[in-house]
């Protein structure tokens, strides 16, 4: 499997443009922060699934992370979402393994680029 970490932005801003049809200040700021709310659940519930190997908890996990992930423009973590949905639904548990060890440095990444644009987007406000 080719690093997913190079090939993928961790965030495109310009996806959630495109998605809402909307660039304002106000419906960027809801989406990030919705999704922010939102991802650790779906996180948590993979890490928590393939911990007691329950394929298709994780497989449904991932599928809706990787879903509310592209709407942001969050590409990387929607296709690291769609290799474990795939892995899981497959058992391919070489793969699985080797994809979910990328999950958390990418989550993070993508937590410190959501902080950054959220803060952004707070400061243009005032």
């Amino acid at each position: 499997m080719s690093p997913v970490c190079t090939e993928h932005p961790i965030l495109d801003l310009t996806v959630l443009i495109e998605m809402y049809g909307d660039d304002s200040r106000e419906t960027i700021h809801n989406a990030l922060s919705g999704f922010m709310q939102s991802a650790p659940k779906y996180i948590n519930t993979i890490l928590d699934a393939s911990a007691i190997q329950q394929l298709a908890a994780l497989a449904s996990a991932a599928h809706s992370l990787k879903s509310i992930a592209a709407l942001i423009g969050a590409n990387q973590l929607a296709e690291i979402c769609r290799q474990l949905e795939e892995s899981a639904r497959m058992a391919e548990w070489q793969r699985l393994a080797s994809v979910l060890q990328t999950l958390p440095e990418s989550w993070l990444r993508l937590q410190q680029q959501l902080g950054e644009q959220l803060q952004q987007l707070e400061r243009s406000d005032g």
